[in-house]
């Protein structure tokens, strides 16, 4: 019975323990080969959060497979971004043609060119590349199309429930307000002889009026809102540094608004 428990508690600590960058690259290899190319992709993403870690080697390895792999999807910024950081590490480095497809090959060839031309560091090999991928501009996109979804996009549960219930409620209500003022103001018209039920059907139709417009301007508020907060905060993490980001917006269900805070 020991003896289980220790072993279980060896396996435990075992996988507590972070990826090796060996392992990391080892295992993009192995996706590579066979041809997981989604699989690398994240894998690759994942060696490269190791940082310092990564040998020389090992991060030139990785950045140049992450760049053939974005090149093939047809992501052509990212690949160039990646070739030229595996180039200003290894400026005399060549794409294997068995795993690089020709028009690949081309586009690396141009970034070296595009790499020489440029002025860069005496001793490359000194320098280390940290890739952060900026989730804002998508999420804002998201948060455009549907309130709280970018900020889920992001990982930002509890202010994208907000955000999704408070673009349910106003725009459920908004929705439920106009068929209202519709059936409401089709009576008003169709109604004759009797002054005061014409008065009372006006008055309905104009409260359902008031309440679809005030609805509509609430639910442009918290698109508007949803938005802007999925572009302004959750950019991406640079090791060692503080957060620069004073700006936030954050939903208030009590008062039916937003909150903007500005930290100086």
């Amino acid at each position: 019975m020991r003896a289980l428990l220790l072993a279980l508690l060896v396996a435990t600590a075992g996988a507590a323990q972070p990826t090796s960058p060996a392992a990391a690259v080892r295992a993009l290899d192995e996706a590579v080969a066979a041809f997981d190319y989604e699989a690398a992709e994240t894998l690759a993403l994942e060696a490269l959060a190791l940082g310092d870690a990564l040998t020389l080697d090992q991060a030139v390895d990785v950045h140049s497979t992450l760049g053939v792999l974005l090149h093939r999807r047809g992501a052509a910024v990212g690949a160039r971004r990646q070739f030229e950081a595996a180039l200003r590490l290894d400026p005399g480095l060549a794409l294997d043609p068995r795993f690089a497809a020709p028009d690949t090959i081309e586009f690396f060839e141009e970034v070296r060119g595009d790499v020489a031309s440029t002025p860069g560091p005496a001793t490359p090999g000194e320098i280390r590349y940290v890739v952060l991928t900026d989730p804002r501009p998508a999420a804002a996109l998201r948060s455009l199309a549907l309130p709280g979804w970018g900020q889920f996009y992001k990982g930002d549960v509890a202010k994208g429930r907000a955000f999704a219930v408070a673009g349910g409620l106003v725009g459920g209500g908004a929705v439920a307000a106009a068929i209202g003022y519709e059936v409401t103001n089709a009576d008003y018209l169709e109604a004759r002889g009797d002054s005061a039920e014409i008065t009372r059907l006006y008055d309905v139709k104009n409260v359902w009026f008031k309440a679809r417009n005030s609805l509509l301007l609430g639910a442009g508020v918290v698109w508007a809102a949803a938005t802007l907060d999925a572009l302004v905060s959750g950019g991406p993490a640079v090791p060692g540094a503080t957060d620069p980001s004073r700006l936030s917006v954050e939903p208030a269900p009590a008062v039916g608004g937003v909150l903007l805070r500005a930290r100086f």
